[in-house]
Parts: C-alpha cells; sequence; structure tokens
C-alpha cells in the first residue's frame, strides 16, 4: 500500500495499522532506523511497544529486537502525550536496576542474568497496568501522525 492510499484511509484504526507496517518496512523492522525521519521514528517506537506489549507483556518488548530502541522509549511516548504509559514503561526498565543495553544479544544475556521473582513480579504489575490503556494510544499517535504527516514519506 502507498503512503497516498494511507492516507486516504478514515477510519482510524485501519490508518495506524496501515502506517504502522508502511514504517516498519521502510526501517527494515528497526535494522535501518536510519531511514526514518524523527517523527516515523517515534511512531515506529510506540506502535512496536503496544504490539509487543500486547503481544507477550514487557518482557517479551525487552527481549525482542524492540527493545534495541528502550533507550528512546520514555522519550517517545511523551512525545506523543503518553504520559500514563512511559511512567509504567519507566517502572518496567528500572525493575533491572541498571540501564539496557541496545544490543539485542548482550540485552538478552544481561535479563537472563538479573532474572528474578522480583522482577517478574514488577514487570507484571507494569503489563497490567498498561493493558488497563489508561491513555488512548490510537488516538494520541493519531493525533501526533496528523500533526506530523510531512515528516512521513
Amino acid at each position: 500500500m502507498t503512503l497516498t492510499e494511507i492516507w486516504e484511509i478514515s477510519d482510524v484504526n485501519g490508518l495506524i495499522i496501515a502506517l504502522s507496517d508502511y514504517v516498519a518496512e521502510k526501517c527494515a523492522y528497526g535494522d535501518a532506523m536510519e531511514a526514518l525521519s524523527a517523527p516515523e521514528r517515534v511512531f515506529y517506537i510506540t506502535q512496536s511497544l503496544e504490539m509487543e506489549v500486547n503481544n507477550g507483556g514487557f518482557s517479551q518488548f525487552f527481549y525482542n529486537a524492540s527493545g534495541d530502541f528502550c533507550g528512546e522509549l520514555i522519550s517517545a511516548l511523551t512525545e506523543i502525550g503518553a504520559l500514563k504509559t512511559a511512567e509504567i514503561s519507566r517502572r518496567a526498565l528500572a525493575a533491572f536496576g541498571k540501564e539496557l543495553p541496545t544490543d539485542r544479544d548482550e540485552r538478552c544475556e544481561m535479563l537472563d542474568e538479573l532474572e528474578s521473582d522480583e522482577i517478574d513480579a514488577i514487570l507484571e504489575e507494569c503489563d497490567n497496568a498498561f493493558y488497563d490503556y489508561e491513555d488512548d494510544l490510537e488516538a494520541l499517535n493519531h493525533a501526533y501522525v496528523l500533526k506530523n504527516k510531512a515528516s512521513f514519506a
């Protein structure tokens, strides 16, 4: 689907999904982030978080390639106005007591070494808080995308 076709989608959910697919393909699913504009990067990171957490919790987000961008997560969520989700994500990141590496292999090794019932409990609390959707991520992403439409190419 072309970007022109995506902008013609009137259904908010449909537009977000199509644009998410477009941006993910544009950056080779995170392997070529330099191909994205700053707003596209923010959108990609927030969409990755939502997809991963909904599929397997924060643990899945951190273990998968999406975790490569965990250092940018709080600023991306803040950028779109998802302040409650940013705080939940901050708690999830803080559970490890140290900054997570951006390299996936290093991060997974570290996560395996740090694994504990205490961390699992914190991440589960964060998952449940995320699932409450106190921030309407779809609406916030939609507003952000429309505000920055010229930066999506």
